[in-house]
């Protein structure tokens, strides 16, 4: 399955992220997805995890749906199916978040990190009834709802606290900032339609007495926060960090002085930079298994038709003539930069077509390359 998203990447991120939503109406083909995927997703989820949750009238204690028992020795957990099937009944909503290693999610959840450069994480929902699973709520962070069966009416209202935080939830500021009272959107979305939602607008997904299942890809960008946070990390670096405090009056000017060091720093673009690599660095994506290449001892075949892929949300550090990809640092000549640009630019793109595209280059050469950073996990075969 693949979205149609209609608009450049570029348009996205200057009109749309972290600014307003945005609904895509039939923006990617669903009758590949059945009942059937959606039941493995939920069978494959850890139920015992704070992850899994039943939601009816609130969040329902585990141990009302889920039980463990010993399976030859190891103790195991798994759905008592009639509770949860009655509390689907009376309304309830299934819910698994986190959810990893689902081929038909992955490559919905792939072009979305790749449209936003962020990392991501996916929950499923799947209801019959017509109660809501939070109520009226915002997220502290953007969200693409991707509606795969059936119908779900969704209620949208502006912002009251501007690019909210993890730690500031509506529940804990809806007296402060509460919900307007006029919604902006009030729609219904169908199988097939995506909609993009930033962080702070409050929403209240709404299922319709049918079947509803979608997909929730939350994305995570770096915050200034993340970046003030580092740069607290280097303190110690500075020998006014080092000093005892006493009182105001003895501490004040030693404080103003760090003050100005801290500031300093954070404005260095060079620190700046180092801190986008760590981060990125730190960022690690579920690339597909190639064993059947890769892992014979003389090498295998790859077909001209294969598709390929960069092994990371965007191409950070291209411009200054590296990589960074599943947590490897790679320095690029010309060739490399022209390669890894071309396959960043075009995910999916087979292997004839990028060497046709870079046709002034030694074919021989850019496949012996292809191959190298596929073994090294930079690129991936984006086959499903």
């Amino acid at each position: 399955m693949l979205i149609q998203f209609d608009l450049s990447r570029e348009t996205f991120l200057v009109e749309y992220q972290e600014k307003k939503p945005l609904l895509l109406k039939q923006a990617l083909a669903v009758e590949s997805f059945s009942w059937s995927d959606a039941n493995k997703i939920f069978e494959r989820a850890d139920v015992a995890s704070s992850d899994f949750k039943l939601s009816c009238d609130g969040i329902r204690p585990k141990q009302e749906y889920v039980e463990r028992y010993m399976d030859v020795g190891t103790p195991r957990h798994r759905l008592i199916k009639p509770v949860v099937y009655d509390y689907l009944q009376k309304g309830a909503t299934l819910i698994a978040n986190k959810i990893r290693h689902e081929p038909k999610v992955n490559s919905l959840v792939r072009q979305i990190a790749e449209l936003t450069g962020r990392q991501t994480v996916t929950s499923a929902y799947a209801a019959f009834g017509e109660k809501d699973s939070f109520r009226c709520h915002w997220d502290t962070r953007d969200v693409f709802a991707i509606q795969l069966i059936g119908r779900k009416r969704w209620v949208v209202y502006e912002p009251t606290m501007d690019s909210p935080l993890y730690m500031q939830q509506s529940k804990d500021f809806e007296q402060q900032h509460p919900c307007p009272e006029v919604p902006y959107m009030d729609f219904i979305m169908e199988a097939g339609d995506v909609f993009y939602l930033p962080r702070g607008w409050w929403h209240n997904p709404l299922p319709l007495g049918e079947e509803t299942f979608h997909l929730a890809v939350g994305t995570f960008p770096p915050y200034a926060i993340d970046y003030a946070q580092w740069a607290f990390q280097h303190l110690s670096d500075f020998v006014e960090a080092r000093r005892s405090l006493l009182g105001w009056e003895q501490d004040r000017d030693n404080l103003l002085n760090l003050s100005q060091q801290l500031s300093t720093f954070i404005s260095n673009p060079d620190n700046y930079h180092r801190f986008m690599d760590e981060f990125i660095g730190s960022t690690r994506i579920d690339s597909p298994l190639a064993i059947d290449l890769f892992g014979q001892l003389n090498g295998g075949q790859m077909a001209g038709d294969t598709p390929l892929r960069l092994s990371a949300n965007h191409a950070h550090g291209l411009s200054s003539g590296y990589v960074i990809a599943n947590g490897t640092r790679l320095n690029l000549d010309d060739t490399g930069r022209r390669l890894v640009g071309c396959i960043a630019k075009r995910p999916g793109i087979c292997l004839d077509e990028a060497l046709n595209e870079l046709n002034d280059l030694d074919n021989s050469k850019l496949r012996t390359l292809i191959w190298q950073l596929c073994q090294q996990d930079v690129l991936e075969l984006a086959r499903h």
